[in-house]
């Protein structure tokens, strides 16, 4: 049986030394306050460090042994998020959702505060509403760097939205699990979204395909390599005129033939494209880059999917469809790459989906038959050419 703790002289009124967490002591020289033992940096020995005041509850003193476990301390941005993470309300989420969450998660932990701090260790019930509002403002506007040399914010509504809706929801569930007794983000309005389609000039779409092929002939462990199909995905889409996700399940049975058979979404007309040189060279180094991957997978065309619909032309190291997920995080790199390079600037960043804008503008003759819109309205949200009309007549009669 463990020998009981020695209670101080001075040990305030309100502590019952029992009940303190193992770890945290108390100075009973008189000075009044609560430390830990850390390892000396020099390696020998421990060093003492002050945690904690006398007006320190025992609530306070079992959050920074907590802290101190690795955990993060009760009350926190960051604790309830991991308590949210567990909990059967997540489990219950969809598996697109949960990445989703998981992603804005890891981000709010570390968004930096103005003093010096992270979001993650704000305490919930200590941020009024007027700090999320001031919060999702600049994740929408951006903002200069903290620190002199420190690079600038980019603004970004929508993802200003995406933190404001999962915050409300995270501390909403923790209010209701009395990890929290307040909801700051409830009631919050969200930022108007501007709609804009990032599509990128054409020599720009050129510049950063010719970047991401000429980092695709990099070895796997060279600093900077970048998979092969980031440059074929490109120029699918601007070819065909597809969204990211008609690109990325594009199977053999798409693009047998002659023609690549598109697989639109939303409600548009699939159609036949004929395919030009460069996408017949893009088709081939998606097929060749699954072939070596199923091959180490002891897939060959032996034992591989008999049906065309089953071969994935995007897949991802183990030999599957490439997730959305794994996507989006690959062109994330490219792009951060290509601003740090030197290739585009940050304004120049667009998405794969801006590609469509870019093909159907470009296109030659019908647009609606070619992009496979229903409507003129549709189409005109994609078309962003100018119209070459004659000017007004202004002889007098």
């Amino acid at each position: 049986m463990a020998r009981p703790r020695k209670v101080p002289s001075n040990l305030p009124k309100h502590i019952d030394y029992d009940k303190v967490p193992q770890g945290v002591y108390w100075d009973g020289t008189g000075r009044g306050r609560w430390y830990v033992r850390d390892a000396h940096p020099e390696g020998h020995g421990t060093k003492c460090k002050t945690v904690a005041g006398p007006a320190a509850r025992l609530s306070d003193l079992h959050a920074i042994a907590e802290a101190r476990g690795g955990e993060a301390q009760r009350g926190t941005v960051a604790y309830v998020i991991d308590q949210h993470a567990k909990s059967l309300a997540f489990s219950q989420l969809g598996t697109t959702t949960q990445q989703h969450y998981r992603d804005y998660a890891k981000a709010i932990k570390v968004f930096p505060l103005k003093n010096g701090s992270k979001l993650g260790d704000a305490v919930v019930d200590r941020l009024s509403p007027g700090f999320i509002r001031r919060l999702i403002d600049i994740i929408a506007q951006g903002r200069p760097g903290i620190k002199p040399g420190d690079a600038a914010i980019p603004g970004y509504p929508t993802k200003a939205n995406h933190w404001l809706s999962y915050l409300r929801r995270v501390f909403g569930w923790a209010r209701e699990h009395d990890h929290v007794t307040t909801n700051p983000a409830a009631g919050i309005k969200k930022v108007k979204e501007k709609r804009d389609h990032r599509m990128p000039e054409r020599d720009v779409f050129r510049r950063v395909q010719d970047y991401a092929r000429r980092c695709s002939e990099r070895g796997a462990r060279e600093k900077g390599a970048l998979p092969v199909y980031l440059w074929a995905a490109m120029e699918l889409a601007y070819q065909a005129r597809l969204r990211g996700i008609e690109v990325r399940t594009l199977t053999d049975h798409h693009v047998e033939g002659e023609v690549l058979q598109t697989n639109r979404r939303k409600g548009s007309r699939d159609n036949l494209v004929r395919k030009g040189e460069q996408t017949e060279v893009a088709i081939k180094v998606l097929q060749d880059r699954r072939a070596v991957i199923w091959a180490k997978r002891g897939i060959t065309h032996l034992n591989a999917p008999l049906s065309p619909k089953m071969r994935p032309l995007f897949v991802s190291e183990d030999g599957e469809i490439l997730t959305a997920h794994g996507w989006h995080t690959t062109w994330g790199r490219l792009m951060r790459n290509a601003v740090r390079d030197g290739i585009i600037t940050a304004e120049e960043r667009f998405a794969l989906h801006g590609l469509k804008h870019r093909g159907v503008t470009d296109t030659k003759g019908n647009k609606k038959e070619a992009s496979g819109h229903k409507t003129d309205a549709m189409l005109h949200v994609y078309d962003h050419s100018l119209p070459l009309v004659t000017e007004s007549d202004t002889d007098q009669r």
